[in-house]
């Protein structure tokens, strides 16, 4: 028998939203530049919600915005621009940070590199270009989830490397893969910065099939820094005499996997769980669902940046999302373990 679900009023429901923290797409003019262009030690104003906390006085090198983006397959398509750590530190001695507002003591961070060459990097030690600051501003000198880059055989290569924290005698951890200048790759880096020593684990490249579920295996680890982070406020980026060369795009901070790996928009067929349907489409109070199942549903809603706006789990009973506004998003439904996905437009 099929079962009708009706998703219009908060009925034995559970409800959550998402916890994305930060979605930077780099959308600001072209040319422009972010973190600001001022000669001074640090600049509190910046530019393009980035600011400047560490530059060699009299130094007026940019981070520039550059037309275009740099995507990834599977992952919910790129908007905005991308930046470009220049790996010129004569001229581009610039730090800069972005502030984040978050209580969380473990956060997901996701972003795409296109490490273009060899540039200033070291063959034999990693040095870091990007992280989590544990303050904002024009003073960010606590550095988490540090990670780093250096090149490998004899420059034909790089290879990606984290490490926690300072204090103490902190090492890297490489992820011992042979990465290739010129391509694009999907980083996500987790910190958990209640553990003692705090802990941090990398993934480059992680398998699609986890993108918007669950945390993969195939990570590294790394806890060597004894410092304590007391809290996270920034991301940072990182230009310095041996900092790669790097376009960098869709920065993602989030407290769950699912928040910083995003699935593309699909209209994916609903085989995989019989006789689902969604309607109507447009929609505006009210979505219906039905299936020929009993089972229960979780139901989630992502807008087109990829945050979760609504979660529920249903069984046989109805949801409000008049809340939601107009716009496209993605619904994904997931039953006895298959997922379909749909694309929702609200009015």
């Amino acid at each position: 028998m099929k079962k009708i679900y009706l998703l219009g009023a908060l009925i034995a429901t559970t409800l959550s939203f998402g916890q994305n923290i930060l979605n930077e797409d780099f959308n600001y003019t072209v040319p422009g530049f972010v973190g600001g262009n001022l000669t001074t030690a640090n600049d509190g104003v910046g530019s393009n919600n980035w600011l400047t906390h560490s530059n060699t006085a009299g130094n007026a090198g940019t981070i520039d915005v550059l037309s275009g983006n740099l995507s990834y397959t599977g992952l919910l398509s790129s908007t905005g621009n991308r930046i470009l750590l220049p790996g010129n530190n004569t001229a581009v001695p610039r730090d800069i940070n972005r502030a984040i507002t978050t209580s969380a003591t473990t956060v997901y961070y996701s972003l795409l590199i296109n490490v273009i060459d060899n540039t200033q990097l070291s063959t034999t030690t990693p040095n870091y270009f990007t992280g989590i600051g544990a303050t904002a501003g024009t003073g960010v000198t606590t550095l988490g989830a540090r990670l780093g880059a250096y090149s490998t055989n004899a420059g034909a290569n790089y290879r990606l490397s984290i490490q926690n924290t300072s204090g103490g005698t902190p090492t890297f951890t490489d992820f011992a893969t042979d990465l290739t200048f010129g391509t694009t790759y999907l980083v996500v880096i987790k910190y958990d910065r209640a553990a003692s020593p705090t802990a941090v684990s990398l993934w480059v490249n992680p398998s699609s099939v986890s993108f918007g579920s669950t945390e993969p295996a195939g990570s590294v680890s790394n806890n060597s820094g004894t410092g304590a982070i007391t809290a996270f406020a920034s991301v940072f980026l990182r230009n310095t005499a041996t900092t790669p060369k790097v376009e960098m795009d869709e920065i993602r901070i989030g407290q769950t996997w699912a928040d910083v790996t995003p699935v593309a928009l699909s209209t994916k067929d609903f085989g995989n769980i019989s006789g689902l349907k969604i309607y109507p489409n447009p929609a505006k109070n009210n979505l219906n669902i039905s299936s020929d199942s009993f089972e229960v549903k979780n139901v989630e809603i992502y807008n087109v940046l990829g945050a979760q706006v609504l979660s529920a789990n249903v069984t046989n009973s109805p949801i409000n999302i008049a809340g939601l506004t107009t716009g496209v998003y993605v619904v994904k439904v997931t039953e006895e373990g298959k997922t379909a996905t749909r694309k929702l437009v609200i009015e």
